[in-house]
């Protein structure tokens, strides 16, 4: 009886430590930075639409401001999307981001790959839920990385106004 009751509570136990990888953790938030998406390359025109779609979704639910390139963001996003078979015959959606400081220097590349359910290995196997997903990661990792400067920022005291206006650029010159 002792044995069987050791048993049953340690296996309470390991499964309180159980991780499993469906669970979902809290978005990064990164209120009152202003972005400006000011290209997302590769793949159909209808799939950038959908992407881009998704990605002011997600920037919607951390708190993360797209404006208009007009309006001298203090970062600008381009974002590379493309689609290639893997190894076990599936689609894997690889996308690049590059983040521009408001001189035109890359702050920041953040890349990732998300494999779709679909096996055609090329653009037609990428469905919504796949760019969904990707945005998704894609937001994240902007968000973690614009909430970072958001700490340096604070510890230095700089606020977005002590940078001169000429240097906040109203573009960024396509590469």
């Amino acid at each position: 009886m002792k044995l069987i009751l050791t048993a049953a509570i340690l296996a309470c136990a390991l499964s309180a430590c159980n991780e499993t990888t469906t669970a979902s953790r809290a978005p990064t938030i990164a209120p009152g930075v202003p972005i400006a998406v000011d290209s997302i390359s590769g793949g159909p025109d209808a799939m950038r639409g959908s992407f881009s779609s998704a990605m002011s979704n997600e920037a919607s639910v951390r708190r993360v401001d797209i404006v208009d390139p007009a309006t001298n963001p203090r970062y600008r996003v381009r974002g590379y999307l493309a689609a290639e078979p893997t190894a076990d015959g599936q689609t894997a959606l690889s996308f690049v981001w590059d983040v521009f400081d408001a001189q035109k220097r890359r702050a920041q590349r953040m890349q990732g790959v998300t494999v779709a359910r679909n096996s055609s290995g090329d653009w037609s196997g990428v469905d919504q839920s796949t760019v969904n997903k990707a945005a998704s990661e894609s937001m994240d990792q902007i968000a973690q990385f614009l909430a970072g400067q958001e700490q340096v920022r604070a510890a230095s005291g700089t606020t977005a106004a002590a940078a001169p206006a000429a240097a906040r650029p109203s573009s960024v010159a396509a590469r």
